[in-house]
């Protein structure tokens, strides 16, 4: 039998143990996810983004309407939403 105080400890400890912890992109991988963010931004063509989240990789598309290199995130949009990414989230840029 579990304690109630400790069942909640338990519950807490398995949420943070399924939490995403995104991979480490090599500088080739990061180069090349820059350039295609560039050419959406400069071309305004539109992107697919796969980006990380709390519990896993999740992927939305848009055109990229602003790049801030200070704080580090760009604006992706489309007819329906706008999106702030932060760089340090972006796994993988794809062409649409």
């Amino acid at each position: 039998m579990i304690l109630p105080e400790h069942e909640h400890r338990l519950w807490q400890e398995r949420r943070r143990q399924e939490e995403y912890r995104p991979p480490e992109l090599d500088p080739d991988a990061l180069e090349a996810i820059g350039r295609k963010i560039e050419r959406s931004f400069l071309d305004r063509e539109p992107v697919r983004i796969t980006y990380a989240s709390k519990y896993g990789p999740r992927r939305t598309g848009g055109t990229v309407l602003k790049i801030n290199p200070l704080e580090r995130w760009i604006l992706l949009g489309n007819d329906e939403e706008r999106q702030l990414i932060p760089f340090s989230l972006i796994l993988d840029v794809e062409e649409v």
